[in-house]
């Protein structure tokens, strides 16, 4: 898939919210990283973040912090259609 590709694949699924609109565009400046960084790809990417926003959903949530939690089950939901509009 090439740059384009993607950045069309992505913008339907998650280019209307601002988080998306970040996430799209840290994807796209990383899409053809010089130095291959860990090798990774957009999806692994991805599951990186749904890891580190799930992980700080449950903490918030174990906290009684349920505006934060919210917070971050939203960013999960947009990164879960992104996730689904590249597979």
């Amino acid at each position: 898939m090439t740059k384009d590709e993607m950045i069309a694949k992505l913008t339907p699924a998650i280019g209307d919210t601002a988080y998306g609109k970040a996430v799209l565009e840290v994807l796209a400046d990383t899409f053809d990283d010089a130095d291959k960084k860990y090798g990774q790809d957009a999806l692994d990417r991805i599951d990186d973040r749904l890891g580190f926003l799930k992980g700080w959903e449950k903490k918030h949530a174990a906290l009684g912090e349920d505006a934060k939690a919210t917070a971050e089950a939203d960013k999960i939901a947009i990164l879960e259609k992104a996730q689904a509009a590249l597979k």
